[in-house]
């Protein structure tokens, strides 16, 4: 069965607000902010939750750019991912028990330290664009196998 998640991506200013997980599954990776849809959510309230939630923001005016969806063993994907991003926020980064927000210059982000997938769609959000991914990796999530993805107007 597919999981169905929202992520966040906040921006102030020439920067972009990243989570370090700390638990979970993507422990040790940086990410944007957010996690699965609970029942009855829209997917904009699940991406304003799991902000205020993981770091104590609240967050408005969230664009959707994006359908990532993510396979290992099976033909049917382990997660699909509807990507937000918004300028529009109101208060501090907190660190929670499953987050540390970090705030990282658009320029420098540290792909090295995120999921592989991330070098292919983060630079096409960052430019504005709108896209859809499906990306392949190996039963553990170790290694990405292969990926599509296709910029949409």
């Amino acid at each position: 069965m597919t999981i169905e998640a929202a992520l966040c991506f906040i921006f102030n200013g020439d920067k972009v607000l990243l989570i370090y997980k700390k638990k979970g599954f993507g422990k040790g990776k940086l990410n944007g902010v957010g996690g699965r849809v609970e029942k009855g959510e829209s997917l904009e309230e699940t991406a304003k939750r799991e902000v205020l939630e993981e770091v104590n923001l609240k967050v408005d005016n969230l664009e959707h750019v994006g359908i990532l969806e993510f396979y290992s063993a099976s033909p049917q994907p382990d997660w699909r991912v509807y990507v937000f991003k918004t300028h529009t926020v109101e208060g501090i980064p907190m660190e929670s028990e499953e987050a540390k927000p970090l705030w990282f210059k658009i320029d420098e982000i540290p792909y090295d330290l995120m999921w592989e997938d991330s070098r292919i769609w983060l630079p096409l959000l960052l430019k504005g664009k709108k896209f859809k991914g499906k990306f392949w990796f190996d039963k553990n999530y170790s290694k990405m196998l292969k990926y599509e993805i296709e910029e949409l107007s």
